[in-house]
């Protein structure tokens, strides 16, 4: 079994890892709120099973339809209210994981390769899951 390569940090080190993560946790608590606010604008919360889901809701959900039309633009509002809705909650649940790994002393680990995710990466998304050699994968 291979012996692991142990990396050594000065005290000014640990510091400086420290305050990047709370960079990170910073920002990714900033966009989950943003992304709940959002959510809260055009779905309704669903509690389930230790499960959060959320479902699209018309915009004018208290207002009678008459005609066709308005059915037809009903309908496609709902459409790309559930579009979006889908979209913000898989953006949701990528910094809720994000935020976990926080927790358990694993972010900024790409998933592929277990090496450190880049800092520029991590700035231009904080739930970045891997780093730029696997970005496709």
């Amino acid at each position: 079994m291979p012996i692991e390569k142990i990396e050594k940090f000065t005290p000014s080190d640990i510091i400086n890892i420290m305050l990047n993560i709370d960079h990170f946790k910073q920002k990714l608590i900033t966009e989950k709120d943003q992304l709940e606010s959002d959510l809260g604008h055009i779905s309704t919360q669903k509690i389930h099973q230790n499960k959060t889901d959320w479902e699209a809701v018309p915009a004018d959900k208290d207002l009678d339809v008459e005609t066709r039309d308005e059915i037809a633009d009903r309908l496609e509002d709902l459409s790309e209210r559930q579009s979006a809705t889908g979209n913000l909650e898989t953006r949701l649940m990528e910094v809720n994981q994000a935020l976990e790994n926080i927790n358990k002393n694993t972010y900024g680990k790409c998933r592929v390769c277990k090496q450190n995710i880049e800092e520029d990466r991590l700035e231009a998304n904080p739930a970045a899951t891997t780093c730029k050699a696997h970005l496709e994968e």
